[in-house]
């Protein structure tokens, strides 16, 4: 009797174990969308995520990772997230232009002196306001890529050569480009490559990066660095709200402490001048504004902030409000410029204590 006993716990232990032990060992498997090509930095620093998180959960969270559009392209990035059709996704409000409204006001010509500067306010904005445009998700980041600089077939010394320019920008950029004075056209960004070579175009208002990524310095010959209206194009990670619910309190410790936000605006930073020097290299010539000339931009640039102001108060916000957060976002510009100069982080742009010695 004694000995059925013993030979009853022994399986009833062993039956225990072996479930405990699968349900343990049973990762968590979740999808990782990103619409960037395979190769691009953009791409390459999401499995560094994948990778550095896998780690740090022991192996209890898997990922699949789709890029290149594989599983979602940009303009369905966020409804993907949103209704499961992946966990995470990586994208950019300007394909759901209209869509993040309060989002919008960090794409506006702030004047952030560098990309590094501009992704850390732009997390500061989503943790002081929280909008409630991403309350159907979990946001793990928010950044800003490198901020858009005036490349051209003919240099750009002053606010006059733009007038009548045919310039590549879509969305606020596009109006900021129609502000200075520019023509805005809404190209494709693999297409604006031809379109500056056949002159359909005569110049693009774009990041640095894309100088080396889509080679646009064997076409322009100039580019203007027009950082006191310094604008960029606001990028999210997030992650479905249902999965995020789901996951064990030390896993969702791991995402939170997790610093997406300062590997996004070194990434950022990085290949910014990676494109910079590409374009030395190929001979482009780099053009700073005079100081006289930046007050001109900043005024210039000024109706296109007044015109998000109206719409804003238009959708139901005070305009007392509205200013508040574009008040807010110069004011943290100015704090963020600091910390970058303590730091001794350089950039390819803004001013000259921040950036790169290229002799």
């Amino acid at each position: 009797m004694k000995r059925v006993s013993v030979v009853s716990l022994f399986l009833s232990f062993a039956i225990l174990l072996f479930f405990s032990t699968s349900s343990y060992s049973a990762p968590i498997e979740l999808k990782w969308a990103n619409y960037f090509p395979i190769g691009t930095a953009h791409t390459k620093i999401m499995e560094v995520f994948i990778k550095d998180i896998e780690a740090k959960t022991n192996g209890k969270v898997k990922f699949s990772y789709y890029p290149a559009g594989t599983l979602l392209t940009a303009p369905k990035m966020y409804d993907g997230v949103e209704k499961g059709m992946a966990d995470l996704g990586f994208a950019n409000i300007g394909y759901t232009f209209g869509r993040f409204k309060q989002t919008e006001a960090l794409d506006m010509p702030i004047g952030y002196n560098t990309e590094w500067v501009a992704t850390h306010v732009s997390n500061d904005f989503y943790k002081k306001f929280k909008p409630k445009e991403w309350d159907k998700v979990q946001v793990l980041s928010f950044s800003i890529c490198g901020l858009n600089v005036l490349q051209t077939i003919k240099p750009i010394y002053k606010l006059e050569d733009l007038k009548g320019q045919n310039i590549r920008g879509t969305g606020y950029v596009g109006e900021v480009v129609a502000a200075l004075g520019g023509t805005p056209r809404a190209i494709p960004t693999p297409e604006a490559y031809d379109a500056v070579l056949k002159k359909v175009i005569d110049g693009l208002y774009i990041s640095m990066e894309t100088l080396q990524a889509f080679r646009y310095a064997e076409v322009v010959k100039y580019v203007t660095e027009i950082w006191p209206i310094g604008q960029g194009y606001t990028f999210f990670l997030i992650m479905n709200k249902n999965t995020w619910n789901k996951l064990p309190a030390d896993v969702k410790k791991v995402f939170n402490e997790y610093p997406f936000e300062e590997k996004l605006a070194t990434m950022w930073n990085e290949i910014d001048i990676a494109g910079k020097r590409f374009a030395i290299e190929k001979g482009v010539k780099f053009i700073q504004l005079s100081t006289e000339e930046r007050g001109k931009w900043i005024k210039a640039a000024e109706p296109v902030i007044e015109k998000y102001v109206k719409t804003m108060v238009s959708a139901g916000y005070s305009e007392k409000e509205v200013r508040g957060w574009i008040s807010y976002l110069k004011e943290r510009r100015d704090y963020w410029t600091k910390k970058q100069k303590e730091a001794g982080i350089k950039s390819s742009t803004g001013p000259d204590y921040l950036r790169v010695d290229w002799k």
